[in-house]
């Protein structure tokens, strides 16, 4: 019986030079726990086991060895193999085995789960997660089977079933070598099993310290732990999805819950270049694990990088040449939005792709997977939703700006007109005032009072240069309603009149813009010249179609002088810097699209 076990495993313990009077191990309904016999006061080492009873990786060669044969394995496959001979090949007559007969023979991780509990994880992280684990236990428990003599464990006992029950064993009881380092029975392997020390359960924020000498190691009490109480371990800071994947429980309201998520830029032309970009601002990773309390420090930065044009690479990477370090956080309203944007189409994907309970299996791995993801689900609702109001913020704070006269292009971009170096200040302050005082005018200014609910829509009717805005000037409008020219090219023309009528409101903005030049338009960079030498060639092809025949049809509206060759590969280079699209979800898009257009802020 369990019982009967646990009585031999204390036995062991005590006969091999363990200290555990203060301590009960005992069979619980949740399995086997340890209690404190009477109150430990704070500083009371109340568990120490001696180093000879540390399964250390010298101990698993020396288990496994043959005459003729050294183990060629190294750590969890070497500490996997221990665990299957003990258990399957030398049972009873291996020192270990009143150890190796109190551990668990079935587990709650996500690889031990039937098929009706995993579909509970399709649509989470966790569904990768553990392909990603079973494929590379797969590769672990083939290398065992090279490493290790079948004389020493049976084929028919090293089967990838076992290998899964001791990989169990190892990622849930085995702690990292460096506790015991520099102490006897020590070899610098990665991990070790410590009997009788890996039976306490976690409890998050338990202050407790592991002392160790060159005799024992064990535990010493951070605080009082009162009688009868159980004794618990603090495995560190794990999410749900580290405690479910290697230990088979989650923690209901986990503070460290969080959502992985991991970003692809590798399809991306510009690969190369951003990802040269990422490594000068010291960002390395593409895993980013958001939690409820807000994003990851790295992941909007990374976004920025991932949403920049041709344009944008181009001027980071000659900073970057001058010896600056890439100011991802000061690259103007259209960055972030692009950014915010991105983020939130992506995880509304992750959300969409979780689907329905419809049956929750009654059991213990059934609970743990709902569990595990009714947080990813909340995690997914409050990011989104944050995302939405940080959104709003950002396109309230550009309305600002645009009445302002004021922008936050970068200085790559444009080195006249009132710049504001970073939207912080105005997210905080400018945007947030002017909302609350056009809230406050119930009567006056209705119009105001509905655009404060969807800044969006403000931002859309007032500040994006989009074809619905040609209304603003109807001899340009009159004129385009006769001639069959793409959208594109219409933008590129709308632009040139802008910046000929000073009367339209978007005046001052495309003006800011007079001395930027699209990479194609830089002639003393020969590579650059080179690369866009087709862009250039097929938009001055585009503007020999339509001049001078546009003015010669309607010259008010395209005088010669403000639609030359050189501007009109000028505005082309804003129209193809500047674009943005607005998600249909933050407007009132009754077709449901996006809506396309060009921030010039």
């Amino acid at each position: 019986s369990n019982k009967q076990r646990l009585d031999r495993f204390v036995a062991w313990l005590v006969d091999n030079g363990a200290e555990m009077s203060r301590i009960i191990v005992r069979e619980t309904e949740h399995g086997n726990g340890v209690y404190a016999r009477d109150e430990i006061g704070e500083g009371t080492q109340y568990a120490q086991i001696p180093m000879r009873l540390v399964v250390s990786a010298r101990v698993c060669r020396e288990a496994l060895r043959t005459d003729t044969q050294e183990v060629e394995l190294t750590g969890r496959p070497l500490l996997c193999a221990f665990l299957i001979q003990q258990r399957f090949v030398t049972s009873e007559s291996s020192f270990w085995h009143p150890y190796i007969s109190i551990l668990p023979h079935e587990f709650h991780t996500p690889l031990f789960f039937t098929s009706q509990e995993l579909d509970l994880l399709r649509g989470t992280p966790m569904e990768h997660a553990v392909e990603d684990r079973r494929q590379l236990l797969r590769k672990e428990h083939a290398a065992t089977l090279r490493g290790v003599s079948d004389v020493v464990i049976p084929r028919s006992e090293l089967t990838f079933e076992n290998y899964v029950w001791a990989a169990a064993v190892v990622s849930s009881r085995a702690f990292t070598e460096s506790l015991v380092s520099g102490t006897a029975g020590s070899d610098g392997e990665t991990s070790v099993l410590l009997p009788l020390l890996d039976m306490m359960n976690h409890r998050p924020l338990t202050r407790v310290s592991w002392i160790t000498n060159d005799a024992t190691i064990g535990f010493q009490a951070g605080a009082v732990i009162e009688a009868q109480s159980e004794v618990v371990n603090n495995y560190g800071a794990k999410s749900n999805e580290e405690l479910l994947l290697g230990y088979g429980f989650c923690i209901p309201g986990n503070p460290l819950s969080c959502y992985h998520i991991k970003l692809n830029y590798s399809r991306d032309p510009q690969a190369a270049d951003k990802q040269m970009i990422l490594e000068q601002a010291h960002i390395a990773s593409c895993d980013h694990y958001i939690r409820a309390d807000g994003l990851p420090r790295d992941l909007l930065p990374m976004l920025r990088v991932m949403v920049m044009t041709e344009t944008d690479v181009y001027y980071v990477k000659q900073a970057m040449a001058r010896g600056e370090e890439p100011k991802l956080g000061q690259l103007g309203l259209r960055i972030e939005l692009r950014a915010r944007f991105l983020l939130a189409f992506l995880l509304r994907k992750k959300l969409d792709a979780l689907p329905q309970i419809e049956c929750v299996p009654s059991t213990e791995n059934g609970r743990q997977a709902v569990l595990y993801r009714k947080e990813i689900e909340s995690i997914l609702r409050s990011t989104l939703s944050d995302l939405d109001k940080s959104e709003s913020r950002l396109l309230a704070c550009a309305s600002k700006l645009f009445a302002d006269d004021l922008h936050s292009l970068p200085r790559y971009v444009c080195d006249n007109g009132q710049q504001v170096e970073t939207i912080d200040e105005q997210l905080n302050t400018s945007a947030e005032d002017r909302l609350v005082a056009e809230s406050s005018d119930d009567q006056q200014s209705r119009s105001k009072k509905s655009r404060t609910v969807l800044p969006a829509q403000q931002f859309v009717d007032d500040v994006l240069v989009t074809e619905e805005l040609f209304a603003h000037d109807a001899d340009f409008l009159a004129a385009v309603e006769q001639v069959d020219i793409d959208e594109d090219v219409l933008l590129v023309l709308f632009i040139l009149r802008i910046r000929m009528c000073s009367a339209l409101p978007w005046h001052t903005a495309v003006q800011r813009l007079e001395s930027f030049k699209h990479p194609m338009l830089v002639y003393d960079d020969p590579d650059t010249a080179e690369a866009y030498g087709e862009m250039m060639m097929e938009m001055g092809e585009v503007h020999d179609s339509l001049f001078p025949l546009l003015t010669e049809h309607f010259p008010d509206v395209f005088p010669p002088e403000n639609f030359t060759p050189e501007l009109f590969l000028w505005a082309a280079g804003v129209t193809e810097s500047f674009r943005l699209e607005v998600p249909a979800r933050c407007v009132d898009a009754a077709d449901g699209c996006d809506v396309e257009g060009l921030l010039l802020l």
